[in-house]
């Protein structure tokens, strides 16, 4: 396996036995990419590894092992790079065989730069989104076998029962944001086909978020494995604004659908919290994904507010929905307790959020009014190291 180690700069490996097509590639890619050239098929493989190219531009006619050898050597030790061959040949054949072998396009020498261009320019970003979708794939599997070994050696079972329902309450909405910019995803790429050469967009932005909620499935997976385990509460240095970049990007798919206002009120700060970021962000995200429930879908407003004062902070999630009355205010954070019809809801995500809020040292309380609206307010301790 090569290492998954992925730059922000896109890069090229060219491999030619002919020194002048070698360095043109080279002048005319090294302002954009990462550029290294190889000038036989065994070095190209050699430099493999530690490069991890996204594009590999390689000639068929070479001494010693030919371009199509070294394109099925190649795949087997990189599924995502893309392969451009040259072929000073021109033939159909020449091509179909490349292409059998898994090579992503060719282009005739001498090579018309332009449209080299364009080619290192669609393929690179088509490896890159590959890889990233491979990764994606992986985590999900590893977090799959994890879950089914450790439900298997459990033992436990009344704390096997409680934790398994609020593990599949927590894991519902991270999964719901990766359907919703798969969703998203497909239909850009589907534009994108029709377009040769067109642009991705924002693909990149969406894989990325897809990325983010599949870490945040993979941490609940872990402190799933830790349940009961010595080291279950340790926590970090956590930067205030990094949790509300988590909130922010986690929350936007939950209203991409609807008309629902959504304002951050937060003050920029240097602040940071003793704790778990994934269990933190867990306990914000129910909250907010509550009053999604509560407002209209069209007329809906949100306001998440953050700020510190003295040696606590802050953090109010406030809507203008349907509110409750004073008995639902009072079973608020109780488990199993909901108002939400069948199928909708299990009660247990503000029960959740108070057991998490706690066990950071702080506190949780509820204001709400029929047809008005409600208030969360959570209070929690500032880090004295910071």
């Amino acid at each position: 396996m090569l290492a998954e180690v992925e730059a922000d700069q896109m890069k090229v490996l060219v491999v030619d036995d002919e020194l002048g097509p070698r360095e043109s590639l080279r002048m005319l890619l090294k302002k954009k990419y990462e550029v290294e050239c190889a000038e036989n098929v065994d070095k190209a493989l050699g430099m493999l590894k530690d490069m991890r190219p996204d594009v590999v531009i390689m000639d068929i006619s070479m001494p010693g092992k030919n371009g199509i050898q070294g394109l099925q050597e190649l795949r087997q030790l990189d599924k995502q790079a893309a392969v451009v061959m040259l072929t000073g040949f021109g033939t159909l054949e020449t091509a179909q065989e490349a292409l059998r072998h898994g090579a992503n396009d060719y282009i005739n020498k001498p090579f018309d730069t332009s449209e080299m261009m364009d080619l290192v320019d669609r393929f690179s970003r088509q490896s890159r989104m590959e890889r990233r979708r491979a990764r994606v794939v992986k985590d999900l599997q590893e977090m799959n076998s994890r879950l089914m070994e450790d439900v298997a050696n459990k033992d436990h079972l009344a704390t096997l029962g409680q934790s398994s329902a609020e593990f599949a309450h927590d894991l519902r909405n991270p999964l719901m944001i990766v359907r919703g910019y798969v969703d998203l995803l497909n239909e850009q790429l589907d534009r994108a086909r029709t377009m040769e050469g067109g642009e991705y967009g924002d693909v990149s932005n969406y894989l990325t978020i897809i990325e983010q909620n599949v870490e945040r499935c993979c941490d609940l997976a872990s402190m799933w494995q830790k349940l009961g385990k010595s080291d279950s509460g340790q926590f970090q240095e956590i930067p205030i604004t990094q949790i509300f970049e988590d909130v922010m990007m986690s929350i936007e798919p939950l209203i991409a659908a609807l008309d629902v206002e959504i304002e951050y009120q937060v003050s920029h700060n240097e602040g940071t919290l003793l704790g778990s970021r994934a269990q933190l962000l867990r306990a914000i995200h129910n909250l907010v994904s509550n009053s999604i429930d509560a407002v209209d879908p069209v007329t809906g407003r949100i306001v998440l507010e953050c700020h510190e004062d003295g040696e606590k902070l802050y953090i109010q999630v406030k809507d203008n929905g349907c509110g409750m009355p004073n008995d639902v205010v009072e079973r608020f954070f109780q488990p199993y307790f909901t108002t939400k019809a069948n199928g909708k809801g299990t009660g247990l995500g503000t029960a959740i959020s108070k057991r998490i809020v706690e066990e950071h040292d702080g506190t949780i309380s509820v204001e709400s009014t029929v047809d008005k609206g409600t208030k969360i307010t959570i209070t929690l301790p500032l880090s004295k190291q910071q």
